[in-house]
């Protein structure tokens, strides 16, 4: 990746002499200003571009550029590449769209590409895309116009839309964000964002790393990646539903992930998700700050209408106001004399006109040892107070450094003055009270789920019996059929986790041989009925033999009136679990991020809540506890409002298993323990349920 960021010479090819032809506009950007590197063009016509000459052919070329950027009619890239593998050219960035995102017949064009690239040992970029900017040396890729390239900060930024590109470039400016390094990186035929992912990772000039994506082509590499970062790093995910993911597959053609299975990649790995492009921004400004510790907050305002909406959100993104304590207050009355406003959090400074004030205070909020951040709101006229306000921000952003805790800054004057203070000062400022305390909370969610990512220990040890499974796998392919439910409950066991025990019959008669202990359950095990409480395949509270016969022939009656020619392959009875709460743990391979579980409360909250919460397997015990936390029905198993409270550890221990069970196992598709009935606290678990699909033809869903 390296020669893509520092090249020292470029190749536009592609580039006419004609201005506003987008390979001369690249050019001329580089000459202008100040890339310090070798440029050329190759067209057509031979010329020069600001200096820079131009060739009809690449063996004309001088040297063997370091990079050389295609960007001419799709039809063309693939004899242009391999011009370029003969001059020994093996870095290249493909600009022309024309590809698979605008049909799939286009798709024969990538894979000549890609065996033009493997033939020659090139590495891509694109196709579809804009390339790359490195700001420390004036480097640009783009072909849209860049009048002056600043100064390079520390801020690096992968995208897959090049008009998104322009659109966050636009806006870090706006914002006296400084980027170092920019790639936008189209349809990742080739490199994708796992590749330039790793390379910022290890960027001594890179600080923030934020992305715009809309599918991921390696998941699981990104997260293995992201689980170690110290990095912060900020993502707007988009492509969410069914409805944009054909808008995006004729994009970029990315595909799209089940967005819940993102949300728990992105939690588990401490990656800060932003709902929309104000978010990511705000998430970029807050995150250059010190990190919001803790959720104890201070309220400074020069309006008190203004204190009342931040008060608001803090209540609604779970934060505290703190009470200040008496010193405090008494050091305040000393600072400034008043006999209107109140003294409490939060403070009213709508009297205070003296600037010199408003440091002193917020510098003694600070030192408050129970305040993790402040919010403060600063009113004011521009046409008297801008420069007053100029000075006040420095004070702050002095401030904010010594006691190394975050102030988020709301100003509100009138647009013009907006713009021109935060195009210049370079402290983070927000326009309304949500939206400093949406970026604090962002902040306060990063800290959090990076010091519960950084302590999420070591995995439990679980020996899988692959031998077992393996036997039932097989047995279950030469039959085409789904395990039943006897079967899939042993190769949960399989997994290190007990089960109800049970009996499996062929016929009522059989049941009178065998001594049970009543209550039972009994089951329909049917390879024609995955869902068996669906045809009447479950009944429970069974008092004794007799009401068994009676249960196991309705049974058998009712499914074959309800499925033509039914295989009713035998019924499986267990003794009635203990009372507890219905809970469930599933899991599956996803096709993008590899083997996931998911947990959750059974019943209403499962069917109709959706109250589940995902993490990519396996998952440790810290990771499992936090799964149940994450869940809105958490309050439900602490034992809320006089409920039992439940053994939370021993249900954190199944998830733990069954995530061991999906990284072990990759043959099984999916598993569902539904219904697990956690116990009170000290007793422990029952799983009286289990469905498995295994890959393959017959087998799975």
């Amino acid at each position: 990746m390296e020669k893509f960021f520092y090249p020292r010479s470029m190749v536009v090819i592609g580039a006419s002499v004609k201005k506003m032809n987008l390979g001369h506009i690249i050019v001329l950007n580089n000459r202008r200003n100040g890339y310090e590197g070798n440029i050329y063009g190759v067209s057509r016509k031979e010329g020069d571009i600001a200096g820079a000459p131009v060739y009809d052919s690449i063996d004309k070329l001088p040297e063997v550029p370091d990079v050389a950027i295609i960007i001419s009619p799709a039809q063309t890239v693939p004899d242009f590449m391999e011009a370029c593998g003969k001059k020994g050219i093996k870095r290249i960035v493909i600009e022309s769209g024309g590809f698979s995102e605008y049909s799939e017949g286009h798709q024969t064009l990538e894979k000549k590409i890609l065996e033009i690239a493997e033939r020659y040992n090139i590495r891509f970029i694109g196709p579809n895309c804009v390339g790359t900017i490195n700001f420390d040396i004036k480097m640009v890729m783009p072909f849209g116009f860049f009048p002056e390239v600043p100064s390079g900060g520390r801020v690096a930024t992968i995208v897959q839309s090049g008009g998104v590109c322009g659109s966050y470039l636009r806006e870090y400016g706006d914002n006296a964000i400084l980027p170092g390094k920019f790639a936008a990186i189209g349809n990742k035929l080739q490199i994708d964002e796992v590749d330039v992912f790793d390379y910022l990772l290890k960027d001594e000039k890179t600080d923030i790393i934020t992305m715009y994506l809309e599918g991921f082509k390696r998941g699981r590499e990104f997260f293995d990646l992201a689980l170690k970062s110290d990095k912060p790093i900020i993502i707007q995910k988009s492509n969410r539903s069914e409805l944009t993911a054909s808008i995006a597959q004729s994009h970029t053609t990315a595909l799209s992930a089940d967005d819940a299975v993102v949300d728990g990649c992105f939690r588990q790995a401490a990656v800060i998700r932003a709902e929309d492009d104000i978010d990511f921004i705000n998430a970029v400004k807050i995150i250059r700050l010190p990190r919001m510790k803790s959720r104890r907050v201070a309220v400074l305002s020069r309006s008190g209408g203004h204190a009342v909406m931040t008060v608001d959100a803090c209540a609604k993104f779970g934060f505290s106001l703190i009470d200040f304590p008496p010193a405090f207050i008494e050091t305040i009355k000393t600072i400034y004399h008043t006999r209107v406003i109140a003294h409490q959090n939060p403070l009213d400074l709508g009297e205070i006109f003296d600037y010199t004030i408003f440091t002193k205070i917020l510098e003694e909020a600070l030192k408050l040892p129970d305040v993790d951040g402040i919010l403060f709101n600063h009113l004011y006229i521009s046409s008297y107070e801008a420069e007053m306000s100029r000075d006040f921000l420095s004070n702050v952003s002095r401030l904010v450094a010594q006691y190394q805790k975050p102030v988020a800054m709301t100003m509100v004057t009138d647009a013009a003055e907006m713009l021109n203070i935060s195009r210049t000062q370079g402290y983070p400022l927000f326009t309304t009270p949500l939206m400093a305390v949406k970026a604090l909370n962002m902040s306060a969610t990063y800290y959090e789920e990076k010091t519960a990512r950084d302590a999420r220990g070591e995995y439990i040890q679980v020996s899988v019996d692959l031998a077992a499974i393996d036997k039932i796998k097989n047995h279950c392919l030469a039959g085409k059929r789904i395990p039943l439910t006897d079967e899939a409950l042993l190769i949960t066991e399989a997994a290190g986790i007990r089960c109800l025990s049970g009996v499996t019959v062929k016929s009522a008669k059989e049941t009178n041989k065998i001594k049970f202990d009543f209550p039972v359950a009994v089951k329909l095990l049917s390879r024609d009925a995955s869902h068996k409480s669906d045809v009447g395949g479950v009944q429970l509270k069974i008092k004794n033999h007799k009401e068994l016969a009676q249960a196991i022939s309705g049974m058998r009656k009712t499914f074959k009136n309800i499925t033509p020619r039914p295989t009713i392959d035998g019924f499986l009875i267990q003794k009635m679990a203990e009372e507890g709460v219905e809970c469930f743990v599933g899991g599956r391979q996803d096709p993008v991020f590899g083997p996931i579980v998911i947990a959750g409360l059974g019943g209403i909250f499962l069917e109709i809540f959706k109250d589940t919460s995902i993490r990519l397997a396996p998952v440790t015990k810290s990771e499992a506890m936090d799964m149940l936390k994450q869940l809105q029905a958490y309050p439900v198993l602490q034992g809320a409002r006089g409920k039992m409270k439940i053994d939370i550890d021993a249900f954190a221990d199944v998830i733990c298993h069954v995530s061991q069970l999906l990284a072990t196992a990759p043959d099984i598709a999916e598993i569902d323990l539904n219904p697990v009935i956690v116990h009170e606290t000290g007793k422990g678990v029952s799983i009286v349920d289990s469905r498995v699909f295994f890959k393959g033809r017959g087998v799975e869903d």
